[in-house]
């Protein structure tokens, strides 16, 4: 069971999908059933791989490989080690929330949830595979999905300076056509890595990232110091790095519940693992070289991010550039250099994506509640409706690091790490700290207190339990590992510190 139990962990919701395409579409009940037992097989799975992990063991574990195009050196090859094991929990968590959260969709049902689950293999695999070309392939499967999610089940209405298209339409066009570049620049790279592989110490091509990881590629003069910065943007656009985050509040803005959960908790991360995983871990001496540079640029993030957050009147769009200023915060973990920062960038990874599912969670309860997203038509909702102005308080004091929440934890070891390498990009970035108490503070209150609106002096605030059950989960989630973060410390450092010594050996 446990050598297959990452195969299970992606082809859950790729039987699932499969099985709803064969029910009829006047069950809706039983989709979202099937779509459900999808979700809990995930989640189970990756508990079980997590609790099964032993830090003190072998760096890869609950491997599986199976030769599938020998000459090239392709196969099917999974396998866990300390930095990819949080992110394959945050997935099981996340994938069944959206399910959860997707049960109030009415159109379309079973294309719906065939399109959602196959977003959630495509996000397993690509945490979960040691072969390059698998990982191209499972991120086209997560990336192709979401450009029908927006453009078929979006926000409706005229985007505000493109009268001609709808505000889904262009957001999907948008959001893809960034995801296929970043999906191509990905690709040369591996195809790099690939082609160079002999020349940096192997005995032959290969794309296993196993079998690379023991390559020198700082053999090649000059290899490293491009095909870095080409790896960082390529991750760095699926991960909202700036000036490539543009799609991502405009596909946050169209996009359904779910699918904004799905984006902003798992897809971004996916940029920061390939970062950490693939262009830092492969490439040391081009990591060494531009990583001072890309702390410059992710300090930009957490200030633009959360300066354009403070702007917003839209709950989405504010929670969509406070994704962009958070994420900022994990490339300045991975520009740091040394092990502290390293965990709280994989921290933060972790906890941005639970905390950002909630309040995108949150935000799309509200909209179905009251029909605006405008927080300047909210105000004084706290009585109406205490389950929705709780947690989303909860979120709010997390995504703003208060101790006891795992937002606060990630963003100290983070800026702990970024002041023994980044001293003054440190200390400036603290400002955005300041600028994310300003917006989430001014969001609750516009939303939840003041005056009542009168229009919803009648408005009821009633929740089925599947609303309550997944946002109450991300709660809990959030406030464990905001209390116990050796969950996460203790199997991450072990597989950190073979790349962060690799960064020293760089810097003798």
């Amino acid at each position: 069971m446990d050598s297959e139990a990452l195969t299970i962990f992606i082809l859950a919701p790729l039987l699932g999908a499969l099985v709803i395409s064969f029910l009829p579409k006047g069950k809706p009940y039983l989709i979202r059933f099937v779509a459900f037992l999808s979700g809990l097989v995930m989640l189970a799975i990756s508990i079980m791989v997590y609790a099964g992990y032993d830090p003190a063991g072998a760096r890869w574990q609950f491997q599986v490989q199976y030769d599938w195009i020998p000459t090239l050196r392709i196969g099917y090859h999974l396998g866990v080690d300390g930095i990819s094991l949080p992110m394959v929990l945050l997935t099981g968590i996340l994938s069944l929330a959206a399910i959860l959260a997707s049960f109030g969709i009415k159109e379309r049902v079973k294309e719906y949830f065939v399109l959602l689950l196959l977003v959630e293999s495509g996000v397993a695999g690509s945490f979960v595979s040691l072969d390059l070309f698998f990982f191209i392939l499972f991120y086209e499967l997560a990336s192709l999905p979401i450009y029908f999610l927006i453009g078929i089940w979006g926000s409706e209405g005229q985007h505000a300076s493109r009268s001609w298209v709808t505000t889904r339409d262009f957001s999907a066009l948008k959001l893809i056509l960034y995801l296929q570049l970043g999906g191509a620049l990905i690709f040369i790279g591996f195809f790099a890595l690939y082609l160079f592989s002999v020349q940096a110490g192997l005995s032959h091509h290969t794309f296993d990232l196993v079998e690379l990881s023991e390559a020198n590629f700082a053999h090649i003069p000059g290899f490293a110091r491009i095909v870095f910065p080409l790896l960082f943007i390529a991750f760095g656009i699926e991960a909202g790095l700036f000036p490539f985050h543009t799609w991502l509040p405009d596909g946050h803005s169209a996009a359904p519940t779910a699918v904004s959960m799905l984006l902003a908790g798992v897809l971004l991360k996916m940029g920061g693992y390939g970062i950490m995983r693939f262009a830092c871990g492969l490439l040391p001496d081009g990591a060494h070289t531009w990583l001072q540079f890309f702390g410059i640029i992710a300090v930009i993030n957490i200030l633009y991010g959360a300066w354009c957050a403070l702007k917003q009147t839209d709950i989405k769009y504010i929670i969509a550039y406070s994704s962009v200023s958070h994420m900022g915060i994990v490339f300045l973990g991975i520009a740091s250099q040394n092990i502290l920062g390293w965990t709280g960038a994989l921290f933060q990874m972790f906890s941005h994506g639970i905390i950002t599912a909630l309040l995108f969670a949150l935000a799309g309860l509200i909209y179905e509640k009251t029909h605006s997203r405008n927080v300047l038509q909210h105000g004084g909702l706290a009585p109406k409706a205490p389950f929705l102005a709780a947690t989303f308080i909860v979120g709010g004091l997390a995504s703003l690091g208060l101790p006891s929440m795992s937002g606060f934890v990630a963003e100290f070891l983070t800026f702990m790490g970024a002041y023994g390498f980044l001293k003054v990009l440190m200390i400036i970035a603290t400002l955005g700290l300041v600028l994310t108490a300003l917006y989430i503070l001014l969001t609750v209150k516009k939303v939840f207190f003041g005056p009542l609106n009168e229009k919803y002096a009648n408005q009821e605030f009633s929740h089925p339990w599947w609303e309550q059950v997944h946002v109450v989960g991300l709660v809990i989630v959030m406030i464990v590992f905001g209390i116990m973060p050796s969950l996460i410390t203790s199997v991450a450092q072990s597989s950190l510190g073979p790349i962060v010594r690799a960064f020293h050996g760089m810097m003798r």
